[in-house]
């Protein structure tokens, strides 16, 4: 699952001291125009199934095929991607939520949106079958299980959007979703590529619903890059994508293949489970496509998508947004995919 928590900006002080992402130079020490273009992209999350795409891509060669020489930087740990993408030696990255992303803009990042991987955020709520949650008002006065403050503050939100008061009993807990089953609390908070497929293990009859279900979508898992590392390496950036889309698409096409890559290969110290990363790839697979994406195209993102998260960022108290233009250069997208809808 990706981290919720941690750092996002220290400072715009810290921001300025990271800014150089304009490092051209090839591993070998020539100038990148005369070799691969060295593209060193940075996860929001350790080296498991959410990120198979990459290494499908690296593995096919497409990274190779678009003149791209991709380093796959592994996340978490408590590393804001945000800011290393706006450092020195990352060029492109994930960044977990929009919320991250304009904040760091709003501390003087240089950050642009080129796409988004998750169509919606995979956060929701695990439920019992007799105690259902089927809209926000069956959140109201409810026992909700939460991690932190990240957890507060998406309920919060979420009930915001909804025109509500928050009105709820937060009970903190674990990332085991146990008290859930145990009745301890009414609704469990959770990543529903995650925490849901531990019960499903188990046999355990439950219920999920995303925040989107109950009104408030969000995007998830966002590709960003800094406007001067894609003013200067703009085929570097446009190749990256292409072929991450690709191997995206190849992986959701062969899932032994991404499953056995991501266990055998790059996640080999990791000791993951080859039936939890199947069952994961699966799960993820559904929150990367929406109309949109069956329109336009996987990562493609939709304004008025991007206003209503809008409105959930100023609920949670954000202002002086950046305006939706600006936010996202379309144009990334449209040489990606020149007209097609689909590139493998």
């Amino acid at each position: 699952m990706s981290a919720v928590a941690g750092a996002v900006v220290s400072s715009p002080a810290l921001l300025a001291a990271c800014r150089d992402s304009s490092d051209k130079t090839g591993e070998n020490g020539s100038e990148a125009s005369e070799v691969a273009t060295q593209v060193r992209f940075q996860f929001d999350w350790i080296k498991n199934v959410q990120f198979a795409g990459h290494y499908v891509a690296e593995d096919q060669g497409y990274f190779a095929a678009e003149g791209v020489s991709a380093e796959l930087v592994q996340g978490g740990g408590g590393i804001a991607t945000e800011v290393t993408i706006n450092g020195p030696r990352i060029n492109l990255g994930a960044s977990s939520f929009l919320s991250r992303t304009v904040d760091a803009i709003a501390a003087g990042a240089d950050l642009v949106v080129l796409g988004a991987a998750l169509q919606q955020s995979p956060i929701g709520f695990i439920y019992m079958p007799d105690n259902p949650i089927n809209s926000i008002h069956d959140l109201v006065g409810k026992r909700i299980g939460l991690q932190g403050e990240a957890g507060i503050a998406d309920v919060n939100t979420l009930f915001g959007v909804n025109g509500l008061q928050p009105e709820y009993e937060n009970v903190p807990v674990g990332f085991d979703p146990s008290p859930v089953v145990e009745g301890e609390v009414d609704a469990y908070y959770a990543f529903l590529t995650n925490q849901p497929l531990a019960l499903e293990a188990r046999g355990i009859d439950h219920g999920v619903v995303s925040l989107g279900d109950l009104g408030w979508t969000r995007y998830g898992r966002l590709w960003v890059t800094t406007r001067t590392f894609l003013a200067e390496n703009r085929a570097a950036v446009v190749g990256y994508m292409r072929a991450g889309i690709k191997g995206w698409e190849h992986a959701f096409a062969d899932s032994d293949l991404a499953v056995d890559l991501t266990v055998n290969t790059y996640g080999v110290d990791l000791g993951l489970d080859p039936q939890a990363e199947a069952a994961q790839l699966a799960a993820q697979s559904e929150f990367m496509k929406s109309s949109v994406t069956a329109a336009k195209g996987l990562f493609w993102l939709d304004d008025t998508t991007l206003e209503g998260e809008y409105e959930g960022l100023r609920v949670a108290g954000r202002e002086d947004l950046p305006a939706v233009a600006s936010l996202w250069d379309r144009s990334v997208l449209e040489e990606v995919y020149d007209g097609a809808t689909s590139l493998y």
